[in-house]
């Protein structure tokens, strides 16, 4: 019969290299799907201002500023979430709850919006909006589940239209947010397959709907 005292430390050893070189490898994993975004952004981000830095938080987050924001937009900022493929346990329980790599959009505006819509789908790790809505916002219910809070001065259509070209442009949309206070214009979306759409697209849909809400 083998030794326990002597097979623990030789299972934690085993255990603690396993953890290792998961996170070794999820974070190179992470870091080149980064890169990969980072690449397929460069083709539309260009609409919303000419220059861009970029900050790493950590493996799974990149925070992308644009620098001189064209009009109509005073400030950008676009943030790409990754899975959190260097922990393991937490990996498995994020994807589990639907978690996956996703781009955010955050802009304000130099003219703020003149009304409040928050759409949701609540499939999506972000698209949740229980709680979310202030109260004098009513509730409308569209096609897939997605739930959308909407003020009394709301262009419904506006919004719905948006939604759809956006989701046209990605793999999915999980939330869409417009209010007249900061950040005035929010996208989560999930990046489509790579080849598959052009990161135009996508920013060009963002562009168009800021447009239309600076000109209201």
């Amino acid at each position: 019969m083998p030794d326990l005292g002597s097979v623990g430390p030789s299972i934690a050893i085993g255990l603690l290299i396993i953890v290792m070189l998961w996170f070794t490898f999820g974070t190179q994993r992470n870091i080149r799907k980064g890169n990969d975004l980072l690449t397929w952004l460069q083709g539309g981000l260009p609409l919303i201002g000419p220059r861009t830095t970029i900050r790493w938080l950590g493996s799974s987050a990149v925070e992308l500023t644009i620098v001189e924001a064209a009009d109509p937009f005073r400030d950008a900022t676009v943030v790409v979430v990754l899975e959190p493929r260097d922990v393991g346990l937490l990996w498995a329980f994020a994807r589990s709850r639907g978690r996956r790599d996703f781009i955010i959009l955050r802009t304000n505006l130099r003219r703020p919006p003149r009304f409040s819509a928050d759409a949701g789908d609540p499939t999506g790790w972000t698209g949740r909006l229980e709680g979310a809505a202030d109260a004098s916002l009513r509730q409308t219910d569209w096609p897939d589940g997605v739930v959308v809070h909407l003020d009394g001065n709301a262009d419904e259509t506006l919004v719905r239209e948006a939604w759809e070209r956006l989701g046209r442009a990605t793999a999915g949309i999980w939330r869409l947010t417009i209010q007249p206070v900061v950040p005035h214009l929010e996208v989560h979306v999930r990046p489509p397959d790579r080849g598959s759409v052009s990161a135009h697209q996508l920013v060009s849909g963002v562009v168009d709907l800021a447009r239309q809400l600076a000109a209201r």
